[in-house]
């Protein structure tokens, strides 16, 4: 299923996650590129023995994933770094279903308010990525503790662009430290079926826009 020049996106758990290229495939080994993140293109380091899941499309709406670990990390005479991986069985590659897609790139304005009213201030803020299970936003501080809820709510267009409303208790599930600010992931709750059905054909229709318009599959608009 993998081929040289193929790109994937690499989510290591808890610490980073991006975009990468297959630079080659031999002797049952399979060497990227350095990878970037998605939505600020910085390249970042792997380690060996580092476990990371791997995403790659199949055809135009196949997505698959599979689970690995680094095995090598290289550089060659222009110092350009090489990360190598085994060529994963077939069987334990699986795909993805729909309703589990991956996170896609997209800034969203969103309010965030506590849910009882009264915990914190509500405040704005923006999305980094959404998906129909949940969200990453960016905040000076996390105003809850990790497991606990919040409500966000923001606007997105449904599959005939008319904007729709959504307030959506979530959950807290992992902080991420940056210089200044903070990056909250956050898992939806209590969300109605057909809600997360607009959410997911938001996250496929920007998945299809962006590798229209850059030949990516894992670009950001």
């Amino acid at each position: 299923m993998l081929k040289v020049g193929q790109e994937l996106r690499v989510e290591v758990e808890g610490r980073k996650e991006g975009k990468t290229k297959i630079a080659a495939i031999n002797d049952q080994v399979v060497w990227i590129e350095a990878p970037s993140e998605t939505d600020t293109l910085k390249t970042f380091f792997l380690h060996e023995d580092e476990s990371m899941r791997v995403y790659f499309f199949k055809g135009e709406e196949q997505l698959y994933a599979f689970d690995t670990v680094i095995s090598r990390r290289v550089s060659d005479a222009q110092l350009t770094l090489r990360y190598a991986f085994p060529v994963p069985d077939e069987k334990k590659i699986k795909r993805v279903q729909r309703r589990e897609y991956l996170r896609v790139p997209e800034m969203i304005h969103v309010t965030v308010s506590a849910e009882d009213g009264q915990a914190f201030p509500s405040f704005e803020s923006t999305s980094l990525d959404v998906s129909a299970g949940g969200m990453r936003i960016i905040a000076n501080r996390a105003p809850v503790a990790v497991d606990e809820a919040i409500i966000v709510s923001f606007h997105i267009d449904d599959d005939r662009g008319i904007p729709q409303t959504f307030r959506v208790k979530s959950r807290l599930v992992r902080i991420h430290e940056q210089t200044t600010k903070q990056e909250l992931s956050l898992r939806f709750e209590e969300l109605s079926h057909r809600d997360q059905e607009t959410i997911l054909r938001y996250c496929f229709r920007a998945q299809l826009e962006a590798r229209k318009r850059t030949g990516s599959v894992f670009s950001s608009r």
